[in-house]
């Protein structure tokens, strides 16, 4: 059992109720609140004639909170101060009843008997003194007659400093409040102040003899919110009961007797039919608007909100949405829901359907469900998955909506267009066998009914899209499937927003880019309307893809970028499409010569556990490449990096179907190993991708790649040039080409056409702004080095890359002062020493000087040699 403090500072006994004070003594040990108590002290040491209103239904512990402070911790805290109890009866006795607990004499003959005037001399009597009092006025809503109003609010208002007076009520007598919140003296404490925390609740059932499991305890803290009587009530049914905990709480879900006598007894009973009336209804929705109250109850749902307001009528509020959303303590609810069952059958189905009807149209669906699975008809139902079950499947809501329908309406699961939906929440999770299970499924129930819940349009319509959806997923021949030329006219935009997303993605998948391009379009004005954001997402993330295989790397990022954007603004960033668009994103910025950030490395690289129960990543293996591979380039351990681009790949390579490696990602891994010293590992995956991928342009130049280190420059040559002469190939393979092509060359001494290959590659680069392959292929910079100033139009790109690989460079040199710097950046320009030193306003002695100390940090003999370290070291 708990014990409240029974001793004073002094070590002598304190009394649990001192006869002045007429402080309340309960039949139990309270339970200590110490946060309470702290908040209770903060308000007696303002000393300013501070005021705490305490309100609350009954039961939430105002009384006895505010007793055991009184009683047990004020007395040590503050023992210079006097405590003062008054618990309301009778109205006509308030004021000599207050100056018997004051000690206050009677006033004189000439002052009225009540209201001001007495208020006035307990208010004048009282400031005559010094000593600091504590006055507690309980059940205060009982106060009811005008002329005890008025007096309560004078003596509140003008109270002396030394006076801090403690309100405790059901609800807040009618005065007016905000006059002692003006002044700042007033402190509102309400029931959610007053509950239990989940401590103190486990205490008060210890104090029972009955010892939750924390599984036990969440259940009653759901059950009972800390409704501190409710609880105590709660802890001896659990004591009573021969049922484990759990048994007994899944029983206390439905009001026993002493809950039932306790709400009724002392507050149900006390409202207007109306309001029971009112409370019935509305308890059929977990939560409710005004709008959606007036559609159950048939209106005037305002004033009688007011009403429960005014009450302090148990219920909670909060805005979400722009509206306000009413509930009601469990308890309340599960009392009038049980009444709202004995109205009968068809009430309770009515209620449900006017709450669906209200929910659907606010966009509420998943508790719109709720409220459909609960009707026995399963016609609305069926109406209502035609128009949104499509939509709840892109919010993430597919597993729960499909165990409910399994659970409450098994027979609706049955439909081919609920198979076909369970087919695409599978695609969307990743689970290619699941949706073909699914979608033969679907098959077979419409061969054997080919009527459906959702119509034939809407039926045919998500059988294309997942026919579409499944050939991408599987890696499937899509030339057999037929796509109209134009698409339907917009009816229902989730639905024909998958349709053009989905047909899209397989066009442009089998090279029918610009039809794919046009029908990604299509699917984008589409979604932008009454569709989940989640659509959007992905058909933004597929238009980043078109634009990828196209080779416009600056579209890709610019679409991925957005992409990103519309994931942060509705709170998608854990969804696989994020995660592709920032796959997408950051490679478009590593392709361009950009350093990506650590955030997506580390989104990219991010691991799960899988629907199966297995481990993987996110948003599968491709990601997770783009993500070592950046972080090989930028990561703080390079070596765990390699390790994760080498298994990453080889899961990429092994998966079914074969995965589209677009952008040069394979060369890119294989330029990334070589980097890295892992010779035998680069070797190993050329070889995997030549087996899995076929004979590709990004096959062919990663066999390239380990040939021009091994230094075979003849082979190098024939291996790039059919990559050369093909005009549709991808920029990025074709400036990696052209680059090997190059290096080839100056090892063989071929000049001119070193030159030529340099000039292409960077025609191609500048055009789509791609810098990467100049870094990866070892010996590029140099060349761009070698014959900087001399690429014309293209000067200020080739510039652009050689800036970008400055920091990559290790420079040896010792580093050059400011004026040899200057003399430096002159030497290009071909002028002689004496042009040199007018142009500086310097001796041509003090130029040579500075020339001297320049070829000696070089490590140079002439100006040619000097100019050429400087473009290598990234000095010019």
């Amino acid at each position: 059992m708990t014990t409240s403090p029974t001793l004073d500072p002094t070590g002598r006994p304190i009394a649990r109720a001192r006869p002045r004070s007429h402080i309340p003594v309960f039949p139990f040990d309270p339970v200590p609140r110490p946060r309470l108590h702290a908040g209770l002290d903060a308000v007696v040491e303002r000393r300013h004639g501070g005021v705490l209103l305490v309100c609350g239904a009954v039961g939430v512990g105002k009384t006895v909170a505010v007793a055991d402070w009184a009683a047990t911790h004020l007395p040590r805290v503050r023992p210079d101060a006097r405590i003062a109890w008054l618990t309301v009866r009778d109205q006509t006795a308030l004021w000599p009843e207050l100056r018997s607990r004051l000690g206050v004499r009677a006033a004189g003959s000439g002052q009225p008997a009540a209201g001001v005037g007495e208020a006035d001399s307990i208010r004048t009597a009282l400031a005559a003194g010094a000593e600091p009092t504590v006055l507690v006025i309980d059940d205060a809503h009982l106060i009811t007659d005008p002329l005890a109003l008025a007096g309560l609010e004078y003596f509140l208002q003008y109270a002396p400093p030394t006076l801090t007076t403690i309100v405790c009520a059901r609800f807040e007598p009618p005065i007016r409040w905000h006059l002692l919140q003006l002044q700042s003296r007033l402190t509102r404490w309400s029931a959610h102040d007053l509950a239990l925390s989940a401590e103190e609740a486990a205490r008060l059932c210890e104090g029972h003899d009955c010892g939750l499991d924390p599984q036990a305890l969440h259940t009653l803290m759901n059950l009972t919110e800390g409704w501190a009587a409710l609880v105590r009530i709660a802890a001896i049914y659990l004591t009573a009961s021969p049922s484990e905990n759990a048994d007994a709480l899944t029983a206390l879900a439905r009001p026993p007797h002493a809950f039932a006598d306790l709400l009724v007894g002392e507050l149900i009973d006390t409202l207007s039919p109306a309001l029971r009336h009112f409370l019935t209804c509305t308890s059929v929705p977990e939560e409710f608007t005004e709008q959606l109250a007036d559609d159950l109850v048939g209106g005037g749902a305002a004033h009688l909100l007011y009403e429960l307001d005014r009450i302090n009528f148990p219920m909670t509020s909060l805005s979400r949405g722009g509206k306000v959303w009413y509930s009601y303590h469990p308890m309340l609810r599960a009392y009038f829901l049980a009444e709202a069952n004995r109205l009968g059958p068809d009430l309770c189905a009515d209620l449900h359907l006017r709450a669906a009807r209200r929910l659907t149209a606010t966009g509420e669906l998943q508790a719109a469900l709720t409220h459909l699975l609960a009707v026995p008809d399963h016609r609305p139902l069926g109406s209502f998955l035609a128009e949104n079950a499509l939509a709840l499947v892109f919010a993430d809501h597919g597993e729960s909506l499909f165990d409910a329908l399994a659970a409450a309406a098994p027979d609706v699961l049955t439909d081919p267009f609920l198979r076909l939906l369970q087919a695409t929440d599978a695609l969307l999770h990743g689970g290619s066998g699941t949706a073909q299970a699914y979608r033969d499924s679907a098959r077979i129930l419409a061969d054997d009914d080919p009527h459906s819940v959702a119509g034939p349009y809407r039926l045919e319509t998500l059988t294309a899209a997942v026919d579409a959806e499944l050939a991408v997923a599987t890696g499937a021949d899509t030339e057999p499937i037929v796509f109209p030329d134009r698409m339907p006219p917009a009816d229902r935009p989730d639905l024909d927003g998958y349709l053009a997303v989905t047909t899209g993605t397989a066009l442009a998948l089998r090279g029918e880019l610009a039809r794919g391009e046009e029908r990604l379009r299509i699917a984008l004005s589409r979604t932008r309307s009454r569709c989940h954001p989640r659509l959007r997402l992905i058909a933004v993330t597929r238009l980043a893809v078109t634009a990828g295989l196209a080779g416009s790397i600056t579209t890709m990022r610019q679409r991925a970028e957005r992409a990103c954007a519309i994931a942060r603004d509705h709170d998608l960033l854990d969804l696989p499409e994020t995660v592709h668009a920032t796959a997408l994103e950051a490679y478009g910025a590593y392709l361009q010569g950009s350093d990506p950030q650590p955030e997506q490395i580390r989104i990219l690289c991010a691991e799960h556990i899988r629907r199966d129960g297995t481990p993987g990543p996110v948003a599968g293996w491709l990601p997770h490449v783009v993500g070592s591979l950046l972080d090989c380039q930028c990561g703080d351990d390079r070596s765990a990096a390699v390790d994760r681009l080498r298994r990453s790949i080889g899961r990429l390579l092994d998966a079914d179907p074969a995965p589209v490696l677009g952008g040069g990602l394979l060369s890119a891994a294989v330029w990334a190993l070589l980097g890295a010293n892992e010779s035998a590992a680069a070797r190993r995956l050329v070889e995997r991708g030549r087996t899995v991928l076929g004979i590709t342009p990004d096959t062919v130049l990663s066999t390239a790649a380990l040939t021009s280190i091994g230094g075979n420059h003849h082979a190098v040559i024939g291996q790039v040039e059919p990559v050369l002469t093909q005009p549709a190939t991808h920029p990025v393979a074709r400036i990696t080409a052209w680059l090997l092509y190059a290096r080839a060359h100056h090892h063989l001494g071929n000049d001119a056409k070193t030159r030529e290959a340099v000039d292409n590659a960077l025609r191609i680069g500048a055009t789509h702004r791609i810098a990467r392959p100049f870094f990866d292929v070892p010996g590029t910079v140099d060349l761009l080095d070698y014959y900087a100033g001399c690429f014309g139009h293209c000067s200020a790109f080739a510039d652009s890359v050689r800036a970008g690989h400055r920091s990559r460079r290790r420079v040896q040199h010792p580093p050059l002062t400011a004026t040899e710097l200057r003399i430096l950046q002159q030497l290009p320009s071909g002028r002689t020493t004496q042009h040199i030193a007018d142009d500086l306003s310097v001796s041509i002695n003090t130029v040579k000087t500075h020339l001297r100390g320049i070829y000696a940090k070089l490590g140079t003999r002439s100006r040619m040699e000097t100019l050429q370290e400087a473009r290598r070291s990234g000095l010019l």
